[in-house]
């Protein structure tokens, strides 16, 4: 009868089960897959307490989304860490997301960038943009710019899109390496031909300025058209932009202003401005004071110091809105405070005439000083009118009171 040793019968036993708890791995993998979670979960679990690294990222995925068991994200960051343990990169990554988002459950301040740095190293692809990501936005204690641009250029060799595009604008920038406009616009073509909306853009300025590429008004306008109908609201103005120049598409103010109002409705300032002086004027649409008056609001709120001077004209005026000089006055000090030139003069002669606030010389002297500062012709003139009605002292203090001023900025 044979007699075997106990080490190689060890062996043996070792080899005959490692198919089988193999198949058992694959099986369970299979179930998640179609997601049966709760039976998944009965075989991932003795898989996974027996040290099987894709069982355990798997019952992780489980704790980490609450499939079948009720979500605990400290349950499924000990499976990751389990798994992770074995390189198992899907995990590592998964762990390292899971950290970003719950901080306190790092077992030490860069358990986080070190999973995902793990996991990049090992090709993770999703990873790889993420540790770029993390050093870009300065959450890396040790890395830079230059290795943010070499885990993109990983995730962007390996067909990421968004990684093509942020390698591509980092090269364009010259951030971390000197500028190459050639290897940026390789690459945002890239992107952009994957359907990236930002690069598409980012192709249409290339074509327009001529960067990396022959210049085309064609394909700028064919590229700000495709970023614009996905939503983009750069390209929406700038192929407005070409549709009322007629650059690479036909003169059509129209166009302009259907673009033009899909970029100011998402919020983009300068097309708000420019719509709003569209409807002042009646070009591309039919002439509306009122609407004037509510687009230069939306960016007025938004602070833009051009769109309160000009909504404080408005209500001035009484166009489009009801005649206010109080609520000018409010609009002309948000401008002059941001230090718009303009609305401080205005602002100025406003305090010595009392208009819409109550009358204060000194206040008035000191706008109208730090708008002369700025070199505005009118402010200056107004400034030598002003200093006739105030006395030595006053000018002194209102001096004072704008140097103040300025110094805050």
């Amino acid at each position: 009868m044979p007699c075997f040793r106990p080490a190689l019968w060890l062996l043996l036993l070792a080899c005959l089960l490692a198919p089988a708890v193999a198949l058992g791995a694959d099986n369970a993998e299979a179930v998640y897959n179609k997601g049966d979670y709760a039976s998944a979960f009965k075989e991932l679990k003795p898989l996974a307490d027996a040290g099987d690294a894709s069982a355990q990222y798997h019952l992780g995925l489980l704790y980490d989304f609450g499939l079948s068991v009720p979500k605990n994200p400290a349950e499924a960051a000990k499976w990751f860490r389990l798994a992770g343990r074995q390189d198992n990169a899907k995990a590592l990554y998964n762990l390292g997301l899971l950290l970003t988002a719950s901080p306190k459950l790092a077992a030490s301040p860069g358990e986080a960038e070190a999973s995902f740095r793990r996991s990049a190293e090992l090709g993770e692809m999703p990873a790889q943009f993420a540790l770029a990501e993390l050093i870009a936005k300065g959450g890396s204690a040790k890395d830079g710019p230059a290795q943010a641009e070499h885990w993109y250029r990983k995730a962007a060799e390996q067909g990421d899109h968004k990684s093509q595009y942020r390698l591509g604008m980092m090269l364009l920038s010259g951030k971390a390496t000197p500028a190459n406009i050639q290897d940026a616009s390789k690459w945002l073509q890239m992107a952009a031909e994957a359907g990236s909306a930002s690069a598409q853009f980012q192709v249409g300025v290339l074509y327009d300025k001529g960067m990396g590429v022959h210049a085309s008004p064609q394909e700028a306008a064919r590229w700000f058209a495709k970023a614009a109908e996905q939503g983009d609201a750069d390209a929406q103005f700038n192929l407005a932009v070409e549709y009322d120049r007629g650059e690479g598409v036909p003169h059509d103010p129209a166009q302009a202003a259907m673009w033009l109002e899909k970029s100011a409705a998402q919020g983009d300032v300068p097309a708000q401005l420019a719509l709003a002086r569209w409807y002042l004027s009646g070009h591309g649409v039919s002439q509306s004071a009122a609407k004037a008056a509510d687009w230069y609001g939306r960016a007025a709120r938004k602070d833009n110091p051009e769109a309160q001077n000009e909504l404080a004209g408005l209500c001035a005026k009484g166009l489009g809105v009801r005649q206010d000089q109080a609520e000018a006055a409010r609009w002309l000090s948000r401008a002059a405070e941001l230090g718009d030139a303009s609305a401080q003069n205005d602002l100025g002669i406003r305090y010595f005439e009392g208009q819409g606030l109550r009358k204060n010389p000194m206040a008035g002297y000191m706008w109208l000083t730090l708008a002369s500062w700025q070199g505005h012709a009118g402010a200056k003139s107004n400034l030598e009118y002003a200093a006739a009605k105030l006395t030595d002292k006053q000018k002194a203090q209102a001096d004072k009171a704008a140097k103040a001023w300025k110094m805050k900025r």
